[in-house]
């Protein structure tokens, strides 16, 4: 399932901008393969309003939720898996005083593309390949880490599920 998750591009968000519900509906549809061992949504409407609340995301304007929306709440959500809310905050903030909020849309491209491409790699043989950037930096090297981990994590929840319907199905054919 995870070997073939589809992290969604800048060109995947709607060209319009969207209300709480639609943001919320959207998000559990992407991130529902993420979350496969949690019986709840994985993200709710509380939630988006105590991210804004905590200043981890930008508030809406009139209401309305712009792709800039979309994106970090995608990865804070990714980030979630393994990161305590301050420590995401601080991310964030890092990429804030990196003055690049201008390249957002590139921005969350990359981190897709890196994301699903270290997915892929540790969902089908165990290992992450190093990536380099060039110039390389801390905030680069902070980055790849952090998706490491996420990548990781995700692996071994993906092999304790397996792990626990392999047992389920024993118990019920004994």
């Amino acid at each position: 399932m995870l070997t073939q998750y589809k992290v969604p591009r800048w060109s995947d968000f709607p060209a319009i901008d969207l209300y709480m519900d639609q943001v919320v509906e959207l998000l559990n549809f992407w991130l529902d393969d993420l979350y496969f061992d949690s019986k709840k949504p994985c993200i709710t409407p509380s939630m988006i309003n105590n991210y804004v609340k905590s200043s981890i995301v930008k508030p809406p304007v009139k209401k309305r939720y712009t792709n800039y929306h979309l994106a970090f709440l995608y990865v804070v959500m990714v980030l979630k898996q393994c990161f305590m809310l301050q420590d995401i905050s601080d991310m964030i903030g890092i990429y804030y005083s990196m003055d690049h909020t201008l390249h957002t849309e590139a921005h969350f491209n990359k981190f897709a593309e890196i994301f699903e491409q270290m997915l892929h790699q540790q969902m089908t043989t165990g290992k992450i390949e190093d990536i380099q950037f060039d110039p390389p930096n801390w905030q680069t090297d902070l980055m790849i880490n952090v998706l490491k981990t996420v990548c990781c994590r995700l692996c071994s929840m993906s092999i304790l599920a397996d792990s626990r319907e392999d047992k389920r199905t024993m118990e019920e054919n004994l």
